[in-house]
Order: C-alpha cells, then sequence, then structure tokens
C-alpha cells in the first residue's frame, strides 16, 4: 500500500511538471525537452523511493503525506528551471499558477472522496483515494489545462522590468502560502465551509488574476500601436532629414556653378601672371568646396546609405568621433527599411549615451557585413556606467519616452529569428546583430 501512494505521489508531481513546461513548450529545443525528460524520470525514481520509505517508516502518518505532496515539487521545479532557461520570474509565476490549480483539483477531489467514501475506511486508503481522484480529474480537464497553461505568461513587457515582474510573479505564491500553509496539519477530514473556501478562493484569483491579463494585453496593442506610429514618425523624421540634407548639397552647388565663371577667370588672370602657387590654392579651394556637395556613399543600399548619412552629419556637428565599415548589398530581399530602422534606434541610442560621458570619451563605431548568406550588424559606443537588462539581455531604460527602440528590435529579432549580443567591457558597449534573411 505505501507503495501504490508513493507511485501516486510521485505522478503527481509529474503532472505538476508538465503544466510548467506548458508556457514555455513553444520556445524549448529538443535538446532541452530530452533533458528535462531524462531528469525529470529520473529524480522520479529516486522520489519514489524516498517516499516509500517515508511512509513506511512513519507508518502512513498525514502531516508526513501533506509535507511530500507540499514541498515534493522543489527537486522537479529546479530541474524545470535549469532545463528550460527562462527568467527566474516567470518561472516563479508558471509555478504559483500551476501550485493553485493543484490546490483547486485537490480541493475538488476531497469533495468527489468525501461523498463516495466513508469515513471509516482508515486513513491510508483515503489518501490512495484521494491522490488517484486527483489523478482522474488531471486527466478529464487535460484539453482545459492545455488551453489554460499555453496561455499563461503575460506578454514579454510585463517581465521586463525587474520589479514589476517579481511583483506579478509573487502574486499566486501569496496568495498560495496564506492559503496552503493552514492545511499543513495532522488533520486530514475538514469541515464543508473549509473545503468551500478552499475551492473558491482560487477560482476567484483566477478569474480576477484572467481580467487584469485581458486588460493588460488590450494595454499592450495600444502601445504597440502607438510605438508603431513613433515608428512611422521616426521613418518621415530620417526622409525629412535626409532630403533636407540633400536639398544643403544642391543649393551649395548651385552657388559654385553661378561663381563657376569667376573662378575660371580669376584662375586664367593668375596663371597668365605666372602666379602658379595663387592657382594651387585657388583650385584647392574649389575642389574643397565641390567635395563639401558630394554625398557620401557609407552603403552601397540607399536606405542604409541615408540613415548613415543622417548620423554622420548630426554626430559631426557634435564632434562626437564615427567610424564606420560597411559592406551590404545593393539589394538586401526587402529587408533594408527592417535593418535601416533597427540601425537607426541603436545609432540613436549610442548617441544619447555618447552625450552622458566626457567629451574625450565620445566615439562610436559601426560595423554591418554580409558574407555567406550572413548578415552581421555591430554598434558600439563608450559607457562606463552599469546598464540596465530585462530578462531578454535587452537594455531598457526607466526614463518616459524610451522603449520605442527595444520594441523594433524585438520585432526585427522575432522576424529574422535574429541573434543578439550585448557586451559591456573596458568601458564600451558593443551591441551585435546576427542573421540570415527574411523568415
Amino acid at each position: 500500500m505505501f507503495f501504490l501512494l508513493a507511485l501516486a505521489l510521485v505522478l503527481l508531481q509529474l503532472t505538476g511538471v508538465w503544466l510548467r513546461y506548458l508556457p514555455f513548450a513553444d520556445t524549448v529545443s529538443k535538446r532541452q525537452r530530452r533533458n528535462l525528460q531524462r531528469l525529470t524520470a529520473g529524480w522520479g525514481i529516486i522520489a519514489f523511493l524516498s517516499y516509500a520509505a517515508v511512509m513506511t517508516v512513519y507508518d502512513g502518518d498525514v502531516l508526513r503525506f501533506k509535507l511530500l505532496v507540499a514541498f515534493g515539487w522543489v527537486p522537479f521545479f529546479l530541474i524545470s528551471y535549469y532545463c528550460i532557461p527562462r527568467g527566474f520570474v516567470q518561472h516563479l509565476f508558471v509555478l504559483g499558477m500551476q501550485s493553485l490549480f493543484a490546490i483547486l483539483l485537490h480541493t475538488a477531489s476531497g469533495f468527489v472522496v468525501g461523498v463516495v467514501l466513508p469515513f471509516d475506511y482508515g486513513e491510508l486508503i483515503h489518501m490512495l483515494t484521494l491522490n488517484t481522484c486527483y489523478l482522474l480529474l488531471f486527466l478529464l480537464l487535460i484539453p482545459l489545462e492545455r488551453r489554460l497553461f499555453c496561455k499563461l505568461v503575460p506578454v514579454q513587457r510585463f517581465f521586463q522590468y525587474r520589479h514589476l515582474g517579481l511583483y506579478i510573479a509573487l502574486m499566486p505564491l501569496v496568495v498560495l502560502f496564506s492559503y496552503a500553509l493552514p492545511m499543513l496539519d495532522s488533520q486530514l477530514y475538514h469541515s464543508m465551509p473549509e473545503r468551500i473556501g478552499r475551492l473558491a478562493l482560487p477560482i476567484f484569483f483566477f478569474l480576477i488574476f484572467r481580467l487584469v491579463i485581458t486588460t493588460a494585453h488590450h494595454m499592450s496593442e495600444h502601445t504597440a500601436e502607438v510605438n508603431r506610429n513613433n515608428l512611422l514618425a521616426q521613418q518621415l523624421y530620417s526622409l525629412r532629414e535626409y532630403t533636407r540634407l540633400t536639398e544643403e548639397k544642391r543649393q551649395t552647388l548651385r552657388v559654385l556653378r553661378h561663381d563657376m565663371r569667376h573662378y575660371n577667370r580669376l584662375l586664367g588672370t593668375l596663371l597668365d601672371s605666372g602666379r602658379i602657387q595663387e592657382a594651387k590654392q585657388l583650385v584647392d579651394k574649389y575642389t574643397a568646396e565641390i567635395e563639401h556637395t558630394t554625398m557620401q556613399e557609407l552603403c552601397a543600399n540607399d536606405l542604409i546609405n541615408a540613415t548613415l548619412s543622417i548620423y554622420h552629419y548630426h554626430l559631426g556637428n557634435l564632434e562626437i568621433p564615427f567610424q564606420q565599415k560597411v559592406n551590404l548589398p545593393r539589394e538586401m530581399a526587402g529587408m533594408d527599411m527592417d535593418v535601416a530602422i533597427v540601425l537607426s534606434n541603436l545609432l540613436e541610442n549610442a548617441l544619447h549615451a555618447s552625450m552622458k560621458q566626457p567629451v574625450t570619451d565620445r566615439t562610436i563605431k559601426v560595423s554591418a557585413q554580409f558574407d555567406a548568406e550572413q548578415y552581421v550588424l555591430s554598434v558600439a559606443n563608450r559607457f562606463r556606467e552599469p546598464l540596465l537588462i530585462d530578462s531578454e539581455g535587452l537594455p531598457y531604460s526607466d526614463e518616459p519616452g524610451h522603449g520605442t527602440g527595444m520594441i523594433s528590435l524585438r520585432t526585427f529579432v522575432r522576424k529574422y529569428n535574429a541573434q543578439c549580443d550585448l557586451r559591456q567591457q573596458d568601458g564600451w558597449v558593443t551591441f551585435m546583430l546576427y542573421w540570415h534573411g527574411e523568415k
């Protein structure tokens, strides 16, 4: 009997492993899934032997049974956290919601067992029947569980800021501990009002939290629409700025053309009078003015070239050294607009960060290369203060009005399955982006 109870306890813990896996299932690789299955099965065998030993030694004591149910999930949770490398607050949130759902099933099982099984059957039979009923209810509710837990984790922006993410993650756990701790006693049978309270609280919490998540989702959609409008405004600004720079060059060229006859007459006079040195100086000056009217081609692609030209102009006015090494093809399979937006945001962030540094520490470097169907984009700037990093490894700012650039970057990463690498070393912040093409 003790071995059957130990087996039921292990199966109960395995149901929790599966529920905690569902929210991350779409992002878990095959290797991570195999590791999770192997380690869970290994610990399941150890847990089975341990549970059987504890129940045998303590002769099926109710308190020990409850303690095994209450804390037996800890090793399984640590295995999941190790095999599924996501943010700790996300795992914490999923754990709390899964535990509340487990208590809901335990309470429902208690109602069923209380109706079907008389009290005089003994505590051991009651505990085994309770676990069996739990497993049967779990199997019957699998369609609902899939629907609920596959979309359980809120949108990523809730976990972007550490304090907000931790607050959200702790909400179900606070309810869980305040609700479950009084249950850790030696009493197996409880009164009907207690059971009804245990059944109602998780349901109310799920409904309230569902309302909060739905409202937050609508707010997120509104925020995304605002950010899309901001990105459109940024594109229009870049187009206007590039048009303005082009018009300035054209205006300067018109003036030079107008003065060309004067230059030619003056050059002829200097040559006729043998003033060769002055003639050379005049030619050099005229050449420099012509060069000033030429739009520098920093990249073969027009959109990327326009973006680089704008920041080359602004950084030059701010006396911030700008180094670029760009080798991108003229045609980029329709991704040039997305790359230009990401590059513009990265350069804008680098510009703002550089302005916070001493004048002697202001430098921005850009590298964009294409080789063997792989694109590599790198933006580096001097910045000595520690960065604020979110759960995805991307920088963020608590200042109002910031964050649009990272939203566009996340969109780019999802669209092109890109890899990001952010490093801060020796006073330099380097952001690198790798991708192969449009997906």
